[in-house]
């Protein structure tokens, strides 16, 4: 997300009133769907998977775009209301707005594989072990810390040509892999209703991050040494609005988190270990789902499937 000084310019009131109501309204949305999913995953023993780990950390990182970076922002706009630019401000903003940001697409893209593998490798465990797991977390945190204190130090035209790459390369995985999980999927499952809703899912997945973030990518691309203006300022704004959406898309279709967000609004979230057998153990995420219907055929077209499907 940034620029650099030539980014301290005033905006209409119009456009600062605008971009102030959205970010402040995908702040709220955002923090308070981030802090369920961590939260129900902190307290619920059975929800602690290696998929929702990765969930987890990716929302952590939606949490300091939605909690950190999008208040930033409204508050750099509001100084702008008085005619004032506060180039502090706007620099914090951009350092946490880049690390975060690409931290977030960077889980995008590693929860994909992480299913498509659940699905197209559901026998072979090593393929996904905590050490894996710890050092793809890792990775997905490193990469974002550097580069959003290059993003502020070195020469923009080539951070910006660097993020478009980047986030084009997440976004191919992405589709590759939700598509071999449908394609995997629709050989296994000759319910039509359980293919419409994965499609459907996953549809949902890959257009969200298109419409977030398509806007700011072709900005970077096409004015690489220009990252300001009313319309990237609204590009920009689209893309930290990703970060809201993330929790709800990729869990409220899962059974177990509405229940566990549930428990835990009305202050009654409990350790389920000693309750729950040992089969509820298995990866609470659409592609854990699946899994399960290649090793037990005769679930394949059940209705309580077909709801947790993600």
């Amino acid at each position: 997300m940034d620029g650099g000084h030539q980014e301290c310019y005033l905006l209409s009131l119009g456009n600062i009133y605008g971009m102030m109501a959205v970010n402040i309204s995908s702040a709220v949305i955002g923090t308070i769907g981030n802090l369920l999913l961590i939260c129900s995953v902190s307290k619920n023993l059975n929800l602690q998977t290696i998929s929702n780990f990765l969930l987890v950390s990716m929302a952590v990182a939606d949490l300091l775009v939605t909690a950190l970076g999008q208040p930033l922002f409204s508050i750099f706009l509001g100084f702008q209301i008085d005619g004032q630019c506060k180039e502090t401000v706007l620099q914090l903003f951009r350092l946490v707005a880049n690390m975060s940001c690409s931290a977030s697409v960077l889980h995008l893209c590693l929860i994909s594989i992480d299913r498509c593998l659940v699905i197209l490798h559901s026998h072979e465990k090593s393929l996904r072990t905590k050490t894996r797991l710890k050092l793809s977390i890792l990775l997905a945190w490193v990469f974002p810390i550097v580069y959003g204190i290059l993003r502020l130090t070195i020469n923009k035209k080539g951070t910006s040509h660097f993020t478009v790459i980047s986030v084009g390369i997440c976004y191919i995985a992405i589709i590759l892999c939700y598509a071999l999980i449908i394609v995997k999927i629709k050989k296994q499952i000759s319910d039509q209703a359980i293919e419409r809703r994965l499609a459907a899912t996953m549809a949902l997945v890959v257009a969200v991050f298109t419409i977030s973030w398509f806007p700011l990518l072709y900005l970077r691309s096409a004015f690489a040494e220009e990252n300001y203006g009313v319309a990237y300022d609204w590009a920009r704004t689209l893309a930290l609005s990703n970060s809201s959406m993330n929790p709800w898309i990729y869990c409220f279709r899962i059974a177990e988190f509405p229940d566990a967000y549930r428990r835990l609004l009305r202050c009654k979230c409990s350790e389920e270990t000693d309750e729950a057998p040992q089969n509820q153990h298995r990866e609470m995420s659409t592609v854990t789902r699946a899994s399960d219907l290649e090793l037990n055929q005769q679930k394949a077209a059940s209705a309580t499937t077909t709801d947790e499907a993600v």
